[in-house]
C-alpha cells in the first residue's frame, strides 16, 4: 500500500497562504508532520491564482525535500510546471493527473512519456466523469493506452476510479468498488488503483467512520494506493490493520505499530 499525504495542497487555505508567503518553516512542519504519519509520498499542489506556478511548485519541491526522504506526487495541470518540478525533483515523482480529456492527453502524455515518472490517471473523459462502471474503464482505458504506446509501463500507472459522494449519489460507493475490482483483472491487471477515498463522505455525518468502512472495502477489492490525509490516526489504523489481515508483512508491521502506541483500538 502506497499511502500518499493530501495535505500539501494549495487549495487550502494555509497552503495557497504559505505558497504566497513562500513560508519555509510551514511547509516543511507539514511535511514533516504528514512523514511521521506514515505517509510514503507527499502530494504537492501550488496552484494559486495570478502566480506563476512553473516557479512555485519547483520552489514547494525543493522546501519540502530539503526535509523528508520520500517521493512527491507533482499534482499540477500545467506541463510546463511539471517539466520544471520534475528537474529539480529528486528521485522518481509521480504525476497528478492524466484523464483521456483530449487536451491532457495532448499536453501531458509527451511529459511524462519523456521522465522517469509514475502518473495518476483518472477515470473521466471530455464528458466528465462517467456515472456507470462501464462508462469509467473505458475512459481509464483511453487514458492508459496512449501511455503504453508513449512506453510507461502499466506499473507505472496509478488509476483513480474517481470516488463520488453517496450524499449525492446513493451508488457511488458500490460503482467505485466495481471499477476497483474489474481494474484488477484481465486488459487492466498490472495497474496500481489509488484515489482520494474521503470523498466518499462529503456531505454526510460521522465522516471518518464512513472514510474508514470504504477504505476497508476498497482494500478488499484491489486498492493498492491511497491519497488521504495521514494525520487521521483512526483511519491510518483501519489501513494498517486491514492490510494486515492479507499479507504477513502487513501483520508484522501492524504488530510494530501497536507497540509503538500508533494504533487507535
Amino acid at each position: 500500500m502506497i499511502i500518499i499525504g493530501e495535505s500539501l495542497n494549495a487549495t487550502r487555505k494555509a497552503v495557497r497562504a504559505a505558497v504566497i508567503d513562500h513560508d519555509v518553516d510551514f511547509v516543511q512542519a507539514l511535511a514533516k508532520e504528514q512523514v511521521a504519519c506514515g505517509a510514503n509520498m507527499l502530494d504537492v499542489n501550488a496552484a494559486v491564482a495570478g502566480r506563476k506556478e512553473v516557479e512555485d511548485l519547483p520552489w514547494l519541491v525543493q522546501v519540502v525535500q530539503e526535509v523528508v526522504d520520500v517521493p512527491l506526487v507533482l499534482d499540477s495541470a500545467d506541463p510546463d510546471a511539471l517539466i520544471a518540478a520534475i528537474k529539480v525533483h529528486r528521485g522518481r515523482p509521480m504525476v497528478n493527473s492524466i484523464s483521456a480529456e483530449s487536451d491532457k492527453i495532448e499536453k501531458l502524455v509527451p511529459v511524462v512519456s519523456r521522465a522517469d515518472c509514475s502518473v495518476i490517471v483518472l477515470c473521466m473523459d471530455d464528458g466528465g466523469i462517467p456515472i456507470d462502471v462501464e462508462g469509467r474503464l473505458k475512459a481509464g482505458r483511453a487514458a492508459i493506452e496512449p501511455l503504453l504506446k508513449a512506453g510507461k509501463k502499466k506499473e507505472d500507472l496509478f488509476v483513480d476510479p474517481l470516488v463520488m459522494a453517496i450524499s449525492v449519489d446513493a451508488n457511488a460507493a458500490r460503482t467505485t468498488l466495481e471499477v476497483i475490482r474489474s481494474l484488477g483483472e484481465g486488459e487492466f491487471a498490472g495497474v496500481n488503483i489509488t484515489g482520494g477515498l474521503s470523498n466518499i463522505s462529503f456531505g454526510m455525518p460521522g465522516r471518518s467512520l464512513l472514510n474508514r468502512v470504504f477504505m476497508t472495502m476498497a482494500i478488499n477489492m484491489g486498492l493498492n494506493s491511497c491519497i488521504t490525509d495521514v494525520r487521521d490516526q483512526a483511519l491510518m489504523s483501519t489501513i494498517y490493520a486491514s492490510l494486515s489481515l492479507f499479507e504477513q508483512s502487513a501483520c508484522r508491521d501492524y504488530i510494530k505499530k501497536f507497540r509503538q502506541g500508533l494504533l487507535v483500538v
